[in-house]
């Protein structure tokens, strides 16, 4: 399967263009599209209710999939599998086929950008190091749907990207873009949530993208070690044995959100901004952990409610509950960090005991 063409925004003048899924990626899409001029033949697999500005939307099967084949260069939503026969099919007929991400990527100042990869933890992952960036004065902004914040100094608000900014869907990859400093992909381990053939490959494809210059990985992951030759040219390990304590004032619960953590550390430096544990303590004063990720929302008679709704990657061999330990949770990201705990069910926990 062909990586895609090397595309970017600019690149796209004059090209007869198709945008093929009108999801969040897809809108941004249209806006930046919009913002150059271009105008762009719309698809949907499944289109919805009437456009407000009026402008048709083709069913991928009921005469979409002829509309992209008429096109030079058609911008899928990520959603859309780069293995369906019908991109294929695309490829084949010389139609150049590209995401947004891409895009970007290919006219961004990459000594500007760090990307998280993985299946679980990138949000999270993506929030703490915008918020620590911010503290530490360095000017950032960070791109995605559920974690769409921009930092100034001592302070990380959350915000909507703009129209000239790439808003990223929730299951894809996100970016940071600090003031300065160089491409460094952080790689979460990848388990094969869908067992899909090629979804470790393609999760850890960030880390050998042209311009990407070190990866920092879990190193508490086997699995992860075991893909270590797609991990790029330079690879820093971390794991729980270098966390401190300073990440508690996230107000973050388990082993893998200290891991979390101690990535998103390991950014700072990668930018000059060398901190020990007090001032790391310090700089987590403000940080706001995101809805639904193991985020506890009350305790009732000493009962603690842990609301972990988007820990939806359950595998089916898993219990229905597994416990909740008070000081360091077993995890609803085990598919992310790489721990051998089984995965939670999306339920309320009760801590130190199962709570169906």
């Amino acid at each position: 399967m062909s990586p895609g063409p090397r595309l970017s925004w600019s690149d796209l003048r004059g090209a007869r263009l198709a945008v093929w899924g009108l999801g969040v990626e897809g809108e941004a899409t249209l806006r930046r599209l919009g913002a150059l001029g271009i105008d762009a033949v719309l698809v949907d697999d499944s289109p919805g209710a009437p456009r407000p500005d009026g402008r048709e939307v083709l069913a991928t099967d009921a005469g979409g999939l002829e509309a992209l084949l008429g096109v030079e260069v058609v911008i899928k939503a990520p959603g859309i599998s780069r293995y369906r026969d019908d991109v294929a099919e695309l490829e084949r007929r010389g139609v150049a086929v590209a995401g947004g991400l891409g895009l970007w990527l290919e006219e961004v100042d990459r000594d500007r950008v760090v990307c998280v990869t993985g299946t679980k933890g990138k949000s999270t992952t993506t929030a703490i190091a915008g918020h620590l960036l911010a503290s530490f004065g360095v000017s950032t902004v960070l791109g995605g749907t559920s974690a769409s914040r921009r930092g100034t100094r001592g302070r990380c608000r959350p915000r909507r990207l703009g129209d000239r900014d790439l808003e990223l869907p929730g299951d894809r990859r996100r970016l940071v873009a600090p003031a300065r400093g160089r491409d460094l992909p952080l790689t979460r381990p990848s388990r094969l949530a869908r067992d899909a053939e090629h979804y470790v490959a393609d999760k850890l494809s960030l880390c050998t993208r042209p311009g990407a210059v070190l990866t920092v990985a879990n190193g508490d992951s086997a699995e992860l070690r075991r893909h270590a030759a797609l991990l790029g040219p330079e690879v820093r390990w971390v794991g729980l044995d270098q966390a401190g304590g300073w990440s508690t004032g996230l107000g973050l619960a388990g082993e893998h959100n200290r891991r979390n953590a101690e990535l998103a550390r390991h950014i700072l430096e990668h930018f000059g901004v060398r901190a020990n544990d007090e001032e790391l303590a310090s700089a987590t004063a403000g940080f706001v952990p995101l809805e639904s990720r193991l985020r506890t929302i009350g305790e009732v008679d000493g009962v603690r409610f842990v609301d972990d709704s988007l820990s939806t990657n359950v595998l089916r061999r898993s219990p229905r509950s597994t416990p909740l330990r008070t000081s360091e949770s077993r995890c609803s990201s085990a598919a992310t960090t790489g721990e051998s705990t089984t995965r939670r069910s999306p339920r309320l926990w009760r801590s130190g005991q199962p709570k169906l």
